[in-house]
């Protein structure tokens, strides 16, 4: 199994959990079963043909763990079969353990409403979103 995580960057903040994809372009996969991490610009994941949460079950992926979701990519998400985990700390390494642990709650609909203004479109958010 795979993890992705939206980081600041690829450079000084590596292993610093930007606050959405929304918000980089870069991401780490963690490889559970190879212990391993790689650092990634997320255009590379993405096909233009597809979507991200397609390219990531494509690639193996199937957790992602973020600061922040909104409504509608967690949508996305989850109707592809990708997990979403709420980060609880500024660490990838800090997350990675808690959701080894089973100490990351899964982000839902429900608290993702409740933790933001955001009615499930853009338009309507106060993240500023990228194509």
């Amino acid at each position: 199994m795979k993890i992705i995580i939206p980081v600041i960057d690829n450079n000084k903040a590596k292993n610093s959990i930007a606050g959405s994809f929304h918000n980089t372009d870069y991401a780490c996969i963690y490889n559970c079963s190879m212990l391993s991490y790689e650092w990634i610009a997320t255009q590379s994941i993405i096909k233009k043909e597809s979507n991200l949460s397609t390219e990531l079950k494509r690639n193996g992926i199937s957790v992602v763990i973020s600061k922040n979701m909104p409504l509608m990519a967690l949508g996305f998400f989850t109707e592809s079969g990708v997990t979403v985990y709420k980060a609880e700390s500024e660490s990838i390494e800090e997350n990675i353990q808690l959701f080894t642990a089973n100490q990351l709650q899964p982000l839902t609909n429900a608290t993702v409403q409740n933790s933001s203004d955001c009615a499930g479109s853009c338009s309507s958010c106060h993240t500023t979103c990228k194509s």
